[in-house]
């Protein structure tokens, strides 16, 4: 379809807003006296605006052939009958140019029709000019009765003197006597408008003889000239009459009683004209607005909207009955560049308002319309819908609340569909913006326009059905399910939508959800926030994970190896957004810390975060404010019985449907995931962060625990029971440190809830299965030390359990322990070599600095460097190597300048905090240079808790020196606390490597006591 931009072309004056308030209400009184505006008095202009209806076709073959005496048949009188606003007067200004002789309306009516100018004689009396208590002033005489103006106007002011005396004080009406004398044999044209208003004025006002009202002789003399103009050949009386339903209906009503009386005499010379029908409505709109349509794009129009509504129907959408026939389509392309629902909703609801004026308050609401639309532009514009009706100008409010006695809808308009006040958009925009995606309408606007133009006719017929709003607003290639959605959440939202269960209509008395509104206002935010924990602790229960709800110091989360925890922290408490990929300081606290005194967390690949996102917080304690004010509705029995059962049941629906919003609230509010990771950037915190995937309203009902472990499973970073066991060679890699002969099972599974590059395990089953799985693969020896029982490959498969009595072995350590007899394939006992009990290896090749009297042996070097947690892993394998089981001590050493410097020595303070640790010394240098000339050298030795001041002064310095440049080394002494190099390395190893170091030079020194065989 092509857009209307390409295929019409609007008139100037619509563009260009010149269209006058004045210019849609043609006044007959103007034209007679030549003070017209120009598109009424200029007869080329008129005619130009003028759609040629075939009922003003009709009144001008009708009077110009009886007045040019061309068809002699013609009816002599000629009623118009229609609401106002309908065409009456802009047919009697047709047919005035067209006797005065004006070629323009030949493309009306056959040019032999039209008299030469001047040949006929015209009078044109307007009801609403005449008064028959003040009067109508002239130049020469002032007029008060309808056959005083006829007679001044046809005779001047001899033909006034005729009945100046009952004009003027009898106000008894002349017989045809008086009409003979003013009109003898000259072509007549009496044009008669609003007569019924002069009548309501005139039945005030008495007869001279008391007997009866100016109003009961007006209709008398009426009858007179209706009963001479159908006995004269070229005279011709046209008159204009209301509908019943008008201002002036009940006079119009009466009249066409009194005038029943003529019919014997007038029925053959009467005609009744309605200027315009009802299918003439859009084309008369169309002409008027528009200088040009491609009816061409009208039909491709037609038949695109013909397709979609089809489909739509073949895929189970109700809608109207006929929207889906042939005829429909022509509709579609006679109302062209209009939706036929548009002008149907104006002329059959609007239009029966009596301040509206059917066609004329159409001309002047569209024009509006369309100078909107060409201003805007909205893309792909092929149809002018009803939701086109902007209610966002003021002009268009105007016309559709004061103008027809509606200023009540006003607050309506701007509470619930289009608000001007900035910061504080309708309901109807807020859901638009709430359900905003790339490229799409603002549906809940064009809904809610729709439905408003529906409700402003009063009583049981207001508003409009389902099938037939769909249909108004599609629009091809639109989604019937998306509109109802969106409908839906109109009704949760809008204050004076009401939904009866049939129609949708707006009102002006409040409906729910300004009930529920107010009550919000006074649900406190404490409550709220309560109603949320509540539900929190309702959405995530125990499953695979442990949660641990709102936790705010360490001590709150257990430090232990049991089942994993997952971690929910307080909305309030911490907060992220998308954009901040750093844990944020509380989870970082919790993940490192543990117990009241705040020391190093062991089990740090047991805990998981839950973190709400900053953006949603508002939004869920309005969600939480919501649920409660309407909980407080539905619960209260007395406010209950103010509501009609329908919004009982609505109540019911919307606290239901109030208490899921909540909760797939607090699930999306609740999706930043931290997990632990090795995978992270050096010194960083080694926790890595997901988003959860969003859940549907279905999937929340359950326990959103579960979300958790699906995607941690998805990650590859929690197992559960059924799922494939670690392989025991990745355990004995990984988990165990193989170098070592032993190591007890309680050991390797609390190493999967220590070391964050590992899984984190659900249940045990899952290592009891590798354990197994490494029995039978002779990874390892199983064995029970209560019962002194092994197990290898060669064995029954025992009953695994997990815990500080049993062990795994290697298979060489088993063999030298003697808990396995050497089988084949296991490597023999070297012939004749003493061995080192350290080591293992004969006395000759050993490795581990060791005799096997004491003697000492060669020193063994235990250096490293590189990031931390590559450094520490380095050592620690060195150690391995030569059977090194603990240490003495171990020195640190780091070298940096600038800021990276300052922040290293922060970080090996916050490092030294975390570790236990005997005596610690350290030798700090430092150089600052500030300018020319300008410098500082620094060097400190001494115990490391004496350092703080001096640390806080290269602090100060970094900021201000133009380079500094730091060289530290920190000497542990280990020997106090009696650490094995597993324990003690790897713990040093996690601190370190969690913090923001670059390079460390580690250098260690073996514990005398430590050349012991691994057993």
């Amino acid at each position: 379809m092509r857009s209307l931009y390409e295929t019409c072309e609007p008139r100037a004056e619509v563009l260009q807003g010149e269209l006058r308030e004045e210019l849609f209400a043609a006044r007959l009184k103007d034209v007679l006296d030549g003070s017209a505006d120009p598109v009424y008095q200029d007869p080329a202009v008129f005619f130009d605006n003028t759609y040629p209806t075939e009922g003003l076709r009709t009144l001008l073959r009708e009077a110009l052939g009886r007045l040019t005496g061309r068809d002699p048949t013609a009816n002599a009188v000629i009623r118009l009958e229609t609401p106002f606003g309908g065409g009456k007067t802009h047919n009697l200004i047709a047919l005035y140019h067209a006797a005065r002789g004006s070629q323009a309306a030949a493309t009306l009516v056959a040019p032999d029709l039209i008299p030469p100018p001047g040949a006929v004689r015209i009078a044109g009396i307007v009801g609403s000019e005449l008064d028959p208590t003040g009067g109508l002033l002239h130049s020469e005489v002032t007029t008060y009765t309808l056959w005083g103006e006829l007679a001044y106007q046809l005779g001047g002011v001899a033909g006034y003197r005729l009945v100046e005396e009952s004009d003027r004080q009898t106000k008894a009406a002349p017989g045809t006597g008086l009409l003979d004398q003013l009109v003898r044999d000259q072509p007549t044209l009496v044009l008669i408008d609003e007569i019924a208003r002069y009548l309501r004025a005139a039945d005030a006002v008495p007869t001279s003889t008391g007997r009866g009202t100016l109003a009961e002789q007006t209709v008398a003399f009426l009858m007179s000239l209706l009963e001479f103009a159908a006995s004269r050949e070229r005279v011709v009386v046209v008159l204009t009459l209301a509908d019943p339903a008008d201002a002036f209906g009940r006079e119009s009503e009466e009249l066409r009683t009194r005038l029943a009386e003529t019919r014997r005499v007038t029925a053959r010379s009467e005609r009744v004209l309605t200027p315009a029908a009802e299918e003439e409505t859009a084309p008369i709109v169309a002409h008027r607005l528009f200088r040009s349509i491609d009816r061409e794009a009208a039909n491709e129009t037609a038949e695109a909207y013909l397709a979609f509504y089809r489909l739509l129907a073949d895929q189970g959408t109700p809608l109207p009955h006929d929207y889906t026939t042939a005829a429909y389509a022509d509709r579609i392309a006679t109302t062209y560049p209009f939706h036929p629902e548009l002008l149907r909703v104006l002329s059959l609801r609007v239009a029966t308002i009596p301040n509206f004026q059917r066609t004329r308050g159409a001309l002047r609401l569209l024009a509006l319309v369309v100078r909107r639309l060409w201003e805007l532009r909205p893309p792909t514009l092929a149809l002018i819908h009803p939701h086109h009706v902007d209610l966002s100008v003021p002009a268009i409010v105007e016309d559709l609340t004061s103008r027809l006695d509606r200023p009540a809808f006003k607050q309506v308009i701007e509470a619930d569909i289009a608000s001007r006040v900035p910061g504080q958009p309708a309901h109807a925009q807020e859901v638009d913006a709430q359900l905003a995606g790339p490229g799409r309408p603002p549906y809940a606007q064009r809904l809610a326009a729709t439905v408003f133009l529906h409700s402003l006719v009063q009583g049981p017929a207001a508003g409009i059905e389902e099938p037939e709003l769909l249909a108004a607003v599609l629009e091809p290639g639109d989604d019937p399910e998306l509109l109802r959605r969106v409908l839906h959440h109109l009704l949760e939202r809008c204050w004076y939508l009401a939904d009866d269960g049939r129609r949708y209509r707006f009102g002006t008395e409040v409906q729910l959800p300004k009930l529920i509104a107010d009550e919000m206002a006074v649900v406190a935010v404490t409550l709220a926030k309560a109603k949320l924990e509540e539900r929190i602790r309702q959405i995530w229960s125990r499953g695979a994970l442990e949660p641990v709800f709102f936790p705010s110091e360490p001590a709150a989360v257990p430090d232990d190896a049991g089942v994993p925890k997952l971690v929910i922290v307080h909305f309030d408490a911490a907060a992220v957004t998308a954009a901040q990929t750093e844990p944020p300081e509380l989870v970082r606290t919790l993940f490192e810390q543990a117990g009241v005194a705040g020391g190093f967390r062991r089990y740090r690949n047991n805990l998981v975060f839950l973190v709400a996102d900053q953006e949603q917080k508002e939004a869920l304690v309005t969600l939480a404010k919501r649920y409660l004010a309407i909980e407080r509705l539905a619960g209260d029995p007395a406010r209950l019985r103010d509501f009609s059962p329908e919004q009982q049941r609505r109540l019911r629906e919307m606290r239901d449907q109030a208490e899921l919003e909540l909760r797939v609230g607090i699930t999306r509010a609740y999706r930043f995931l931290y997990y632990p990771s090795g995978d992270v950037q050096p010194g960083a915190t080694p926790l890595a962060r997901e988003l959860l995937p969003a859940q549907d309203q279905g999937a929340v009902k359950g326990n959103q625990t579960e979300v958790v472990v699906r995607l941690l499973r998805q990650l590859e970073k929690l197992r559960l029971g059924d799922d494939s066991p670690p392989p025991a060679a990745y355990v004995r890699a990984r988990a165990w440190d193989g170098q070592q002969g032993r190591v007890s099972t309680e050991d390797v599974r609390r190493a999967f809830a220590q070391r964050v590059t590992l899984p984190m395990l659900a249940e045990p089953t899952l290592l009891k299965r590798t354990v197994r799985e490494g029995i039978r693969g002779g990874e390892w020896v199983y064995y029970v030390a209560s019962e002194g029982k092994a197990y290898d490959a060669q064995s029954p498969e025992p009953l695994v359990e997990l815990s500080e009595d049993t062990f795994l072995y290697t298979l060489e350590e088993a063999v030298r322990a003697g808990l396995i007899p050497l089988r084949p394939g296991t490597p023999p006992e070297p012939p004749g070599g003493e061995r080192c009990p350290v080591c293992g290896n004969p006395v000759a090749a050993c490795t581990c600095g060791q005799v096997a009297d004491g003697e000492p042996r060669t020193a063994v070097d235990l250096r490293a460097s590189g990031p931390p947690a590559q450094a520490f892993q380095a050592v620690a394998d060195q150690c391995r190597d030569h059977r090194v089981a603990r240490l003495a001590a171990l020195r640190i050493r780091l070298e940096g300048g600038g800021q990276t410097a300052v922040q290293e020595l922060r970080a090996l303070g916050v490092a030294l905090s975390q570790l236990e640790h005997g005596p610690v010394r350290l030798s700090l240098e430092a150089t600052a240079e500030f300018g020319e000339g300008e410098a500082l050298k620094l060097r400190f030795t001494g115990e490391e808790s004496r350092s703080r001041p001096v640390r806080q002064l290269l602090e100060s310095l970094g900021s201000q020196a133009r380079a500094l440049f730091t060289k530290a080394e920190v000497e542990l002494d280990l020997r106090p606390l009696g650490l094995t190099v597993d324990a003690g390395l790897g713990r040093l190893g996690d601190v370190f490597a969690g913090l923001p170091f670059g390079r460390l030079e580690l250098e260690a020194q073996p514990a005398e006591e430590g050349w012991e065989a691994a057993s």
